[in-house]
């Protein structure tokens, strides 16, 4: 029940309000395939015994590190619609940490991704994410969860924050932290939990050669959140959540600040409804008010669904959806208003070969002036483990985007290709 429950606080922070709550990552790619399913022994997530990797013990701590080095070729690096090809490599160093207080946890982890491009030395970037997980029993009644994380992060090109002459990605730095009180009450759970957020722009280098501010952007959010669950059978649980958010434009003129107040209330259920169809989904009703009268508020529905089938030993099939609100890179508009779906497939035609195939679709609304985006994109990854300690892959990806109303991004076709390793010592 525990952790059917626990899934719970992730379905509802998903689906608030808080346009700087929800952040776009930089592009990248991997060839592990691990997409954390509820269950660890079906397709996607099974590892054979001869082929999984062993943590190295020192002490308490379990060390899980890794590095994978990927080389590609994309025929549209910049996103735009006079595509520019160029081979690229990615780098991608990770470390995984978990500290055996049993029945208390923690897990620290760190991931970066080091990107170089063969011709197009402007688009050479880097980014590193680290994160702290932990939780305290307390003894029967309950237990006290908290996580923390810091990242220096880019923006795909022809997304939230593009600039039409930047000579170079949008980078930001995020802070982040979570604080929760989650109590047991024989079938009924009581979950309330406090979040913030802060991100801080970089300067964008221009073509001229010049710099352009993006400190408008910088926010703080907080959110105060409160979870109700219900145990019905042991295995599906119904739940109703409630948040208030509240951000502040920390460096924005007064002309353009997004300060504003936000609400959410949500409805859904989560665990097995068959013993092979499990999964959360939530719906509800979000607003969103902005100080000042230049930014249009928001009332209306939200949702957020993460369904999971097991239709055979070797086949798994993945849906998730949500809406969410995008931290604009447009001084004229203040959150992006985004639904999101995607359709993963996992494969297992062998003991050691993973096959994922996914079609990712987004609609975005800038909705202060007329522009509303449709991306749509379809990925082939492939992972082959040689050993423990060594896997090999690829990966296929075309991406589309149809831009209606003023072109505040930009309408392209891209597609891009790369084969890598994968090393965990």
């Amino acid at each position: 029940m525990r952790y059917m429950i626990g899934g719970l606080m992730t379905c509802g922070m998903v689906m608030g309000s808080s346009s700087s709550l929800a952040q776009a990552v930089g592009s990248g790619t991997s060839i592990i395939i691990s997409p954390q399913l509820e269950r660890s022994d079906v397709a996607g997530a099974r590892i054979e015994p001869d082929f999984r990797s062993q943590p190295v013990r020192i002490g308490i701590l379990a060390v899980q590190p890794a590095l994978s080095v990927l080389g590609g070729y994309s025929t549209n690096v910049f996103n735009r619609p006079e595509a520019r090809s160029d081979a690229m490599l990615f780098v991608m160093p990770a470390l995984q940490m978990t500290a055996d207080f049993s029945p208390h946890r923690l897990d620290l982890g760190a991931r970066g991704t080091l990107r170089r491009f063969a011709t197009f030395k402007s688009e050479d970037s880097k980014e590193f994410d680290m994160t702290a997980d932990g939780d305290v029993e307390l003894s029967t009644i309950g237990r006290l969860t908290a996580t923390a994380g810091f990242a220096n992060l880019i923006e795909p090109r022809s997304s939230v924050g593009t600039v039409a002459d930047a000579a170079e990605p949008v980078s930001y730095q995020r802070l982040n932290g979570t604080f929760g009180v989650e109590m047991d009450l024989g079938r009924v759970r009581i979950a309330p939990s406090v979040n913030y957020q802060e991100l801080h722009y970089a300067p964008l280098s221009l073509a001229s050669g010049s710099q352009v501010g993006q400190s408008f952007r910088n926010t703080q959010a907080t959110r105060a959140n409160v979870r109700i669950s219900y145990d019905f059978s042991g295995m599906v649980a119904g739940f109703a959540s409630g948040s208030l958010s509240n951000i502040h434009s920390t460096s924005a003129p007064r002309s353009i600040r997004r300060d504003a107040r936000g609400a959410a209330v949500m409805v859904g259920f989560k665990g097995s409804l068959t013993p092979l169809l499990t999964g959360e989904i939530g719906v509800g009703y979000q607003s969103l008010s902005y100080e000042l009268p230049i930014y249009r508020d928001f009332s209306g529905g939200t949702f957020a669904a993460d369904l999971q089938w097991f239709v055979t030993p070797l086949m798994t099939l993945r849906l998730q959806a949500n809406r969410s609100f995008q931290n604009s890179g447009f001084r004229e508009v203040a959150g992006i208003l985004t639904d999101r779906a995607t359709l993963t497939g996992y494969y297992d035609p062998l003991r050691n070969l993973r096959l994922s195939l996914s079609a990712f679709y987004e609609n975005g609304r800038y909705r202060e002036v007329d522009t509303r985006t449709r991306r749509q994109s379809v990925k082939l990854n492939a992972e082959y483990r040689m050993s423990p300690l060594l896997s090999i892959g690829g990966y296929l990806e075309f991406i589309h985007q149809n831009v209606d109303g003023t072109p505040l991004v930009g309408a392209f076709t891209s597609a891009s290709a790369g084969i890598g390793i994968s090393v965990t010592p």
